[in-house]
């Protein structure tokens, strides 16, 4: 068995020391609109994007270190949604990731600007990584715009607005949403590591169907936690907005049991993948095990 904590804690250095640098180049102006960039990306999250990223790179055969570019730019994608999220005309938060969200700390139009950038400069950390091949980076571009678009998160993040406050869905509806807004980027990201390691169509396949169950498995999770204190965001947000959650279908532990079949589903599909994929399958199991 390996020691999954301090593996996770060398490639976490690994991202936050690329990720500094590539803020360094995009943000390094000093005014409201890169002030506010480098704000949002400061906010520590649980890099789950990157950390995938990586262990799929190790899973099928690669250096980590090769999906770094990837993984930054994957974050950066992420942090746009975060910060779109909490927009007044979205969820309207005040809190992420224990702080003042970042339309609060400048403005609803500055906040609204920088998560045009971090879109937008993604593909250009993806495009200038020059020790990837132009085939790679532009599979990886393809990926992240589906993942990020209007087949993926922002599809995702549309379906959550339509529901939001009703109350004629099903297990579909519910399903549909997270697969979209949650479990495509994550998908992507399974994918990406695998790409930049030079994985086989059929691996790549593989990855991104890992990564949707695990991106399901990941929001059940954030429902339970959404009524849990101490996790950095406002207390009880989706309930109070009415948000469709898996607590709207079924209790507390019911969804538990749900998220651990669904794990034990999702690692089985990289299960013949060799001690290679360890990381890849402990980090989706530690996710069952996450309190923020």
């Amino acid at each position: 068995m390996i020691n999954l904590p301090s593996k996770l804690n060398l490639w976490r250095q690994s991202f936050e020391e690329r990720f500094e640098a590539i803020q360094n180049t995009l943000y390094s102006e000093d005014h409201s609109l890169h002030q506010a960039c480098r704000y949002a990306l400061a906010g520590q999250g649980k890099r789950i994007r990157p950390l995938f990223a990586m262990a799929a790179a190790e899973a099928c055969s690669g250096r980590p270190e090769d999906a770094l570019s990837l993984a930054v730019a994957a974050e950066m994608i992420h942090t746009y949604s975060l910060v779109h999220d909490d927009l007044p005309c979205m969820d309207d938060d005040d809190m992420r990731r224990g702080r003042a969200t970042t339309h609060v700390i400048f403005d609803e139009t500055t906040a609204l600007l920088a998560g045009d950038a971090l879109l937008s400069d993604a593909f250009l950390v993806v495009a200038n990584d020059r020790e990837l091949s132009a085939e790679i980076r532009a599979n990886a571009v393809a990926q992240l715009a589906m993942a990020a678009g209007g087949r993926g998160m922002v599809k995702g993040q549309a379906l959550d607005m339509y529901w939001t406050g009703r109350n004629d869905f099903t297990r579909a509806d519910l399903d549909s949403i997270h697969l979209n807004k949650t479990g495509a980027l994550i998908a992507a990201s399974c994918s990406l590591g695998g790409l930049a390691a030079g994985a086989t169509s059929t691996q790549v396949q593989t990855l991104e169907a890992f990564g949707r169950g695990i991106g399901l498995v990941f929001q059940i999770i954030d429902d339970l936690l959404d009524t849990a204190e101490g996790t950095g965001k406002s207390l009880g947000k989706d309930a109070n907005l009415g948000k469709l959650t898996y607590l709207s279908l079924m209790t507390a532990e019911a969804a538990k049991n749900h998220a651990a079949r669904l794990t034990d589903e999702t690692l089985a599909l990289v299960s013949s993948w060799g001690s290679q994929a360890d990381a890849l399958k402990q980090l989706g199991l530690s996710l069952l095990e996450r309190k923020v």
